[in-house]
């Protein structure tokens, strides 16, 4: 296979990706937990803790989707927002 078509089956598989909303690119997401001061008491205070981010795994970007639920792939360009099948229908 030549070089440029390598280069072109990359592009039309590679994602573009996104930072992700959850956790603002972080990976991780922090969440408040309460913690009483003992057993028989009613009282306590909330401390905060991190957690890996569900959303993206950890990773920190996520894939940009389009409308139809398909990837938007680098062959489409950094700044697109359609998928090559919605770009060709329209």
């Amino acid at each position: 296979m030549g070089k440029m078509k390598e280069e072109f089956m990359r592009l039309q598989e590679t994602p573009v990706m996104d930072a992700c909303s959850e956790c603002q690119g972080a990976g991780t997401v922090e969440f408040e937990v309460a913690m009483p001061h003992n057993a028989g008491r009613d009282i306590g205070e909330l401390y905060c803790e991190l957690e890996t981010c569900d959303a993206c795994g950890g990773g920190g970007e996520v894939e940009r989707l389009c409308d139809c639920g398909e990837w938007v792939t680098l062959i489409m360009g950094e700044s697109a927002t359609v998928c090559e099948e919605c770009s060709n229908d329209g």
